[in-house]
């Protein structure tokens, strides 16, 4: 694994606020604070590619720099429509859109011109190698918009926004066809279940909120209310808040569900740690950390957390990649593969997959400002993330690191599969409550912070 900083001029040394991976990995995309989006291309070197250029003596100084990054970058395109910091940009799931939103609370969805065409409306016209132009520009939100998730068909995306809303629209109506309007304080996070039956959101007003859709005979989508609200949990005596509040000093709070649909973690949680005779440490004890929803439970109460991380989470991203499960090595959940996963925090970024307990290793000093997004190629050989100090990070793993790719990977359907439930009753994570009675015991009479995922609660 080799993870450096590329100190490249992103977006002429401001904010990078949001990037992504094309499906197909062609293209990333990254977007900043100097209201643009820039399309490059970002491949992994060979394994030996790098260990051959430190052998080379270069009179280039420039030269050298290029030869000593992990990864080749190439600049494709700049888009410049956007009049304020662009926030948020995804492409959709087979790759012929991209949609933008930002400050100035609109959103544009661009796509890929056939052709190269002559247009002056940037400075960087001349070293542009394809372009992209507008398809629609929505409007409806009327302040910041901070994050947008596309549904599985492509036909539908969900943003959110600092004025307390999240709204679903239709690229086929152009238009907003839903208002959800439940949240009390800025929605900070959205993601789309890839098995087509729920959204969820995520707010500084501390809550988590789960809505389920449905088609209707006419082709279109209808949603219900909120189905389920995360605020609290019981656990010990009474009852606590599960996440920050509105003076977290964060933009993002980006849940994700996995490729699979089978697990939803949400950031920036909190958890009260118990002590050895199960009393409620203090306020002033409570461990950062991120919430664990399995499908199955996903509309009664979270099951686990990772964490107690230094400093809060501000998003999570799942490698599009399945590994096989490794061999004589105990599974936190049933599932018959393994997923990795990114956890962002505020200066550092921790892999995990649903297989392994601990982080499989943890990143952090790489940038002197937040860090703002995550991104996974399509192969999982590169994770990228972007900081508001102006550049994007690439930890690139070499072939085979990771472990052996499952033999049958999800594929993305066009349409959206209305599923009534895609986990038997029975996947609920037994072995993490073993591990935990596990760990308790090999505590013995210390009162050592706990950083494995906990149980929460084990009523069903």
């Amino acid at each position: 694994m080799i993870a450096k900083t590329l100190e490249i001029n992103w977006h002429e040394g401001q904010a990078i606020y949001s990037i992504d991976f094309s499906l197909d990995g062609l293209r990333y995309a990254t977007a900043g604070a100097d209201s643009s989006i820039r399309i490059w291309s970002i491949q992994k070197r060979p394994d030996n590619a790098h260990e051959e250029n430190s052998t080379r003596q270069e009179k280039d100084k420039s030269k050298q720099l290029v030869n000593s990054l992990p990864v080749d970058i190439d600049f494709l395109s700049e888009l410049k429509r956007h009049s304020s910091p662009v926030n948020v940009v995804r492409f959709s799931p087979k790759g012929d859109y991209l949609a933008s939103a930002g400050d100035d609370a609109c959103i544009i969805i661009w796509k890929l011109a056939p052709s190269k065409e002559n247009t002056m409306i940037n400075d960087h016209s001349e070293y542009e190698k394809e372009t992209w132009s507008v398809v629609h520009m929505f409007y409806g939100h009327n302040k910041e918009i901070y994050d947008l998730a596309w549904s599985p068909c492509g036909r539908y995306f969900i943003t959110a926004s600092i004025d307390n809303t999240a709204r679903v629209w239709s690229l086929i109506e152009r238009n907003c066809i839903h208002v959800i309007a439940d949240h009390s304080h800025y929605v900070q996070g959205v993601s789309w279940d890839p098995l087509g039956q729920y959204v969820s959101t995520q707010s500084s007003d501390r809550s988590v909120a789960i809505y389920k859709y449905r088609k209707t005979n006419n082709d279109r989508i209808t949603f219900t209310p909120c189905v389920r609200k995360f605020t609290k949990i019981d656990k010990g005596k009474e009852p606590f808040r599960l996440y920050h509040d509105e003076n977290l000093v964060s933009f993002f709070r980006r849940l994700s569900f996995s490729p699979d649909g089978a697990l939803l973690i949400t950031p920036a949680g909190l958890n009260r740690s118990q002590d050895e005779e199960g009393e409620q440490q203090e306020e002033q004890d409570l461990q950062n950390c991120a919430y664990i929803y399995p499908r199955n439970m996903l509309l009664k109460q979270p099951v686990g957390l990772v964490g107690n991380h230094p400093k809060p989470s501000i998003a999570i991203r799942w490698c599009p990649t399945l590994f096989k499960k490794r061999s004589n090595f105990p599974s936190a959940f049933a599932l018959p593969y393994r997923m990795l996963y990114a956890t962002a925090t505020q200066d550092s970024v921790y892999i995990y997959d649903t297989q392994q307990i601990r982080p499989i290793c943890a990143i952090s000093g790489m940038h002197f400002a937040p860090i703002t997004d995550l991104a996974w190629s399509p192969d999982g050989a590169v994770l990228m993330f972007s900081s508001a100090d102006g550049y994007c990070s690439a930890v690139v793993f070499s072939e085979g690191e990771m472990g052996i790719r499952y033999e049958k990977q999800i594929e993305r359907s066009t349409e959206d599969i209305e599923m009534t439930e895609a986990i038997p009753k029975k996947r609920i994570i037994d072995s993490l409550k073993s591990q935990q009675q596990e760990s308790n015991s090999n505590n013995g009479n210390s009162k050592k912070r706990r950083i494995t995922p906990m149980l929460v609660s084990s009523s069903s």
